[in-house]
């Protein structure tokens, strides 16, 4: 995919949430591996998911909330989605004000 990547902290219980949400989610491009990376991270008992810019908005966007626990990590997600475009979007109004 992209080559910006990003991370997300999640708990062990979002990111229990998130796998069994992405299994209900309909398909989209990146699936396959937002899947793999979230079992990853479960894998290596770890909480810091390292996730392609991209792939994160995509699934930021397709994520159904079906309990507290996912909605609270794509709470989660969707602010470091917005961190990691805020420096983005601040070079280009720099550039726009010049």
């Amino acid at each position: 995919m992209g080559q910006e990547v990003m991370h997300v902290r999640w708990t062990r219980a979002e990111l229990v949430a998130v796998r069994e949400a992405i299994e209900l989610t309909p398909l989209f491009e990146g699936r396959a591996e937002v899947r793999a990376t979230v079992q990853r991270t479960l894998r290596a008992n770890r909480r810091d998911v390292p996730i392609d810019l991209t792939l994160a908005e995509r699934l930021a966007s397709h994520l159904v909330p079906i309990d507290m626990q996912t909605a609270i990590a794509k709470v989660k997600l969707l602010r470091a989605v917005r961190d990691a475009r805020a420096p983005e979007h601040s070079a280009q109004r720099g550039v726009e004000a010049a």
